[in-house]
């Protein structure tokens, strides 16, 4: 096709040089000029004819000019089909090469897959053995350790029954002879027994006598010093005439028990219940029960004036008497009544 075009191209500037030519050739020599034949006609005509002559020569071809077009067509057909071919094969061979390449990666990937689990198998096998041994070491240690339980336990029976045998042969020669002993001591037991009894009731007539002496040996505390003033006196006089003496039913203003298990307990009288008393005591002194009702009579000497510090109100005693005016009392005896 550009082979044609060519052709026509060349025939056509032929065509119009050889016009120009012949109109140059008639004005100069002969002296006739075509007045209506331009420049853009003669070139349109020329082209015209170059188409028209190759056009005649195109169908005047010859059967073996044919057949040689053909073939070259062909071939041309033949090569750009082989080269559409390569192509497609060289995309084919490479997606080919593509999926291979991720075929051997995802073998590649399955495998290390594999190893991994297989190792992690290994592992978890290794350590379920090993447990597995350890359990059955430990199963066998408590089966010896039982068995050697059972010995020593068996042991410890046979002679615990020996000796309970033996205990009991010398219990009941105990008893037998306990048996006539204590027919002999019975008799001598009825005799002092009269004898005890009678001496019992001149004891106990005795002590009664005591008591009444000892506890009349205390002078009434409100009968020696005035319950309204006596936290302002001295701690001279306090000692002075503060031995042995009663603070008979004084009320129970407050109380706690600190963790060495002693009893702090504020009391104050009657006819003075801002005037506080302080007693300290343990289990040895009195063991029962106090409340807020109930009344106390104390046995004993006064030992000074003091205040309520952290060591009462941590026993629990109230907040609210830390610091305030108290007299220490030595306790002797100590009655409550609830």
């Amino acid at each position: 096709m550009i082979y044609d075009i060519s052709i026509i191209i060349m025939l056509a500037l032929f065509l119009l040089s050889f016009v120009v030519f012949i109109r140059w050739i008639l004005k100069k020599i002969f002296g006739f000029n075509i007045h209506n034949l331009s420049c853009i006609r003669v070139a349109f005509i020329s082209l015209l004819s170059g188409v028209l002559i190759v056009g005649l020569g195109y169908q005047l071809r010859t059967s073996a000019q044919k057949r040689i077009d053909e073939q070259n067509e062909s071939k041309v057909a033949l090569e750009s089909k082989k080269k559409t071919k390569a192509k497609s094969e060289s995309k084919a061979a490479s997606e080919s090469k593509k999926r291979a390449k991720a075929k051997s990666e995802s073998k590649v990937e399955l495998e290390s897959k594999k190893r991994a689990r297989a190792k992690s198998e290994s592992k978890a096998a290794s350590e379920s053995k090993k447990r597995t041994k350890a359990k059955s070491e430990s199963k066998v240690e408590l089966e010896s350790k039982k068995r050697a339980r059972a010995k020593s336990e068996s042991k410890a029976a046979s002679e615990s029954k020996k000796r309970a045998k033996a205990k009991s042969e010398s219990k009941v020669e105990l008893e037998s002879k306990k048996r006539a002993r204590a027919k002999s001591e019975s008799k001598a037991a009825s005799e002092s027994k009269k004898r005890a009894r009678a001496k019992s009731k001149s004891e106990v007539s005795s002590a009664k006598k005591k008591k009444k002496q000892h506890s009349d040996t205390y002078q009434n505390i409100e009968t020696i010093f005035n319950m309204h003033t006596i936290k302002y006196l001295s701690n001279r006089r306090i000692f002075k005439k503060g031995s042995a003496v009663a603070l008979r039913d004084f009320k129970v203003i407050d109380f706690g028990a600190d963790k060495m298990k002693q009893y702090h307990v504020l009391i104050a009288p009657k006819n003075a219940s801002k005037t506080y008393f302080l007693l300290v005591f343990g289990d040895n002194i009195y063991k029962g029960r106090i409340t807020y009702s109930s009344k106390i009579t104390v046995l004993g000497s006064l030992n000074g004036k003091s205040r309520v510090n952290d060591s009462q109100i941590n026993s629990g005693i109230a907040q609210r008497y830390l610091g305030k005016r108290d007299i220490l009392v030595l306790i002797d005896r100590i009655q409550v009544k609830n």
